[in-house]
């Protein structure tokens, strides 16, 4: 298990974190990292779009345990000790991967989601770091609703159509319906930072975001978002279905997440 000091996040950082459920961090992994998580394949993906012309928008989930790029990233890069900062944890567990990709001029969006609703985890600790492999100018990046990590659980919309009114799947009774977003994004207090290649977004399993898609004309948009859970965090049965799912790993609700399929990857050192 490697372990680094490099690159963490400042007090005022995690305070930032802690407040609005998301922080820009600049410089969290150097060219070396970023070139070889370009050369990272995706094995498993998930197409959102994918039409005659050329243009795709996928993403690909949970390559770490077969692809040697990512499995370094995940145990080896600064990620998951910031991440362990940010939610002030003890230690971490890896969740998965995740790789997007959008090819030039695709400006389909991600509708605004939280993302542990869809997931089969729970706890205040999971939080995502968002990399993007390419620049990445501010009207194509995720945007965010600080302050949404506290305001409870939004309804989930599928990703398949843009969230133009579809459900994921069977929707909960306490879930709040999701608020027109767009319609006032100053009302809302968006948020989004133009990103450079090792700059990241690191966010809470609860904060409200969306991308508004590629809007580069001239080349892809390429992301690696690295998802961790820290301390407290649990393995959550949903009845009304997750994304992603698993099968025969013997977790039942509620149980800690420390197991082959959730190993810890980075824990403090004693003393």
């Amino acid at each position: 298990m490697a372990q680094t000091t490099a690159a963490l996040p400042s007090e005022s950082e995690v305070a930032a974190y802690a407040r609005d459920g998301v922080v820009c961090l600049r410089g969290v992994l150097g060219p070396d990292w970023i070139e070889a998580l370009r050369a990272a394949p995706g094995a498993i993906y998930h197409p959102y779009l994918d039409e005659p012309d050329g243009r795709i928008f996928f993403n690909a989930s949970r390559d770490w345990p077969r692809i040697d790029e990512l499995r370094r990233a995940v145990f080896e890069s600064p990620a998951a000790e910031v991440a362990a900062r940010l939610t002030r944890s003890a230690k971490v567990n890896v969740l998965w991967d995740g790789l997007f990709y959008r090819s030039a001029g695709v400006d389909q969006p991600t509708p605004w989601h939280q993302d542990v609703p869809y997931w089969p985890v729970e706890g205040e600790t999971i939080c995502s770091l968002w990399f993007p492999l390419d620049p990445a100018p501010e009207e194509s990046v995720l945007a965010f609703v600080p302050g949404s990590h506290r305001k409870g659980r939004f309804e989930r919309l599928s990703f398949r159509d843009g969230g133009q009114g579809a459900h994921f799947a069977a929707e909960r009774d306490d879930a709040t319906p999701m608020p027109d977003i767009d319609a006032d994004p100053a009302g809302h207090g968006v948020r989004r930072w133009a990103l450079a290649p090792g700059d990241c977004v690191a966010f809470a399993g609860y904060t409200l975001h969306g991308s508004p898609g590629n809007h580069a004309a001239d080349r892809p948009l390429r992301a690696v978002s690295l998802r961790f859970a820290g301390d407290g965090a649990t393995y959550a049965v949903r009845p009304e279905g997750t994304s992603p799912s698993f099968a025969g790993h013997g977790l039942a609700h509620g149980d800690a997440l420390d197991s082959a399929l959730f190993p810890v990857v980075w824990q403090r050192a004693a003393g």
